[in-house]
């Protein structure tokens, strides 16, 4: 018997049947397999057995984005570093010479932190992994299965975990 998950084809053991099925997981009546790349398609999958499995482990990870905050500190910082540097690059005047030294000293310090804070929300919004909820089933002696859905809280997942844990009591 043959199951299909995105146009992958899955040979099923005798007896065995699909009792929930995603894009990158497939829970049977006897087995779990999940993609090896977690959170995506893959040709290739992994799987266990349903009575080698331990108990699954929800957690929510990754951050949400921040970018237009980011941007907007940076164009801010930009723009405070840009009113004192260029004329006094262009025409040598410092236009902030004129205030207190601790008076320009503060908006120095105001400047480059904003800068600052936008890079790195703008960067991290890129770097770090949306918000995804990530689903651990430990087999002991072999290789975790990771299954990954996006958003936090995902009702997939916990879907899943119901499932595979009716399945596994019914082993």
């Amino acid at each position: 018997m043959k199951t299909k998950s995105q146009n992958i084809t899955i040979n099923l053991l005798d007896s065995e049947e699909t009792i929930h099925e995603g894009d990158t997981f497939i829970l049977t009546n006897q087995r779990l397999m999940v993609s090896s790349k977690p959170g995506r398609t893959s040709n290739v999958w992994e799987q266990a057995e349903l009575e080698e499995c331990l108990d699954p482990k929800l957690k929510n990870a990754g951050k949400t984005t921040r970018k237009w905050l980011g941007y907007r500190l940076l164009l801010i910082g930009f723009a405070m570093i840009g009113l004192q540097m260029i004329p006094y690059l262009f025409f040598g005047a410092n236009i902030l010479g004129k205030l207190p030294g601790l008076i320009e000293s503060l908006y120095f310090l105001a400047s480059m932190l904003t800068a600052t804070a936008g890079i790195y929300l703008t960067l991290g919004s890129y770097l770090n992994r949306p918000p995804h909820t990530s689903v651990l089933f430990g087999v002991p002696g072999a290789k975790d299965l990771l299954a990954i859905f996006p958003g936090w809280d995902s009702e997939e997942a916990s879907e899943l975990v119901s499932k595979y844990r009716r399945a596994k009591r019914n082993v």
